[in-house]
């Protein structure tokens, strides 16, 4: 599975939030365990709902976590998807795209590094 599949399953199963999904779908699309992956999301548990330094959206904020080198190209990805948007409070009440796109966005971005 794709990182984006990995993480848009895990919030769509409701185990954790945005920033969460996507750095457990990083890990388990890179090879790591079921209990890697899991510790590795538990590390972006305070990054969920608006919470993201200067209130990027967590999915957005995970990705370029996990690939800082291409943060920018990673936001730029994601701001195509999110009509330009990058914060939390700009995508959710103003309803941009629901939150589990973010976190499949945000994977995609992942996933076209990795190719």
């Amino acid at each position: 599975m794709s990182i984006a599949e990995f993480s848009k399953k895990f919030h769509a199963d409701k185990r954790g939030n945005c920033a969460m999904a996507v750095a457990y779908g990083y890990a388990r699309a890179t090879g790591k365990s079921e209990e890697e992956a899991v510790k590795a999301a538990e590390m972006f548990r305070a990054f969920g709902g608006g919470k993201a330094p200067d209130g990027l959206c967590g999915a957005l904020y995970a990705a370029k976590m996990m690939q800082p080198d291409h943060a920018e190209s990673i936001e730029d990805v994601f701001k195509r998807g999110a009509q330009g948007c990058t914060k939390c409070q700009e995508i959710r009440p103003n309803k941009i795209i629901p939150c589990n796109r973010c976190v499949e966005l945000a994977g995609e971005a992942l996933d076209f590094l990795e190719k």
